[in-house]
């Protein structure tokens, strides 16, 4: 029998929403293995939506579908985290550049400012996961403003993969001092119009932070993120 969806909500939007916020949240954990059955009861959605859900989660590099087997959380290497750093690092800093050429409007400054204040706050209080969530507001944020809706499904297509070692590996880097002031530079950048300095600020910020996700993974060995 079909289960009935929210209002609203298709079910395989419903589903890809929840899987990927429980893989994200290391609630399915990496390397382990779940029969779409399981999935099925677990979200008490039926079997065609889970289906469609786990194509679309695949297609991000978060699983990997298996035959009879049904899905495996997919871990990432060093490699992995290096290219997925290369492409965020030259699509952001494009993005960054049309929002310098084209101009925010006080309130779009203002978002952008709220979240950098809120990173500063954070660090303060050395409340890392809360400048963890800023920080990714602050991206976040960047990619909406910008006209440009395939560059801003390519970045987010890769973000859920970066986001899990950058939590899992929270407490093991350094303070992120320089990181919360690259993102105050940037927003300086975009309000004086400054195109080719806000995008060589957002490049050099993403290079470090790419950087440290690698060197951390090979370091430490975190393959199974």
């Amino acid at each position: 029998m079909e289960k009935k969806k929210p209002q609203g909500q298709p079910l395989a939007q419903v589903a890809y929403q929840t899987l990927r916020e429980m893989i994200l949240n290391n609630e399915l954990q990496v390397g382990t293995q779940f029969l779409e059955k399981v999935l099925v009861d677990k979200l008490n959605i039926s079997r065609t939506p889970v289906r469609e859900a786990c194509v679309r989660l695949e297609r991000e590099g978060l699983i990997e579908i298996q035959p009879r087997h049904g899905i495996r959380v997919k871990p990432i290497s060093p490699d992995d985290m290096r290219e997925i750093y290369e492409i965020m690092t030259a699509l952001e800093s494009q993005a960054v550049a049309s929002l310098a050429q084209k101009g925010l409007k006080d309130e779009e400054i203002s978002r952008l400012e709220s979240a950098t204040r809120r990173m500063q706050q954070s660090l303060q209080e050395n409340a890392l996961e809360s400048w963890a969530l800023a920080d990714e507001e602050f991206h976040h944020t960047l990619l909406e403003l910008t006209d440009n809706q395939r560059l801003k499904e390519v970045v987010l297509q890769f973000w859920g993969q970066a986001h899990r070692v950058r939590f899992a590996t929270l407490h093991l880097r350094d303070t992120p001092h320089d990181s919360t002031q690259d993102h105050a530079d940037v927003v300086e950048a975009i309000r004086n119009g400054d195109a080719e300095r806000a995008s060589e600020v957002h490049r050099q910020h993403r290079i470090k932070g790419g950087r440290s996700m690698v060197n951390l993974l090979e370091k430490l060995k975190l393959a199974n993120i």
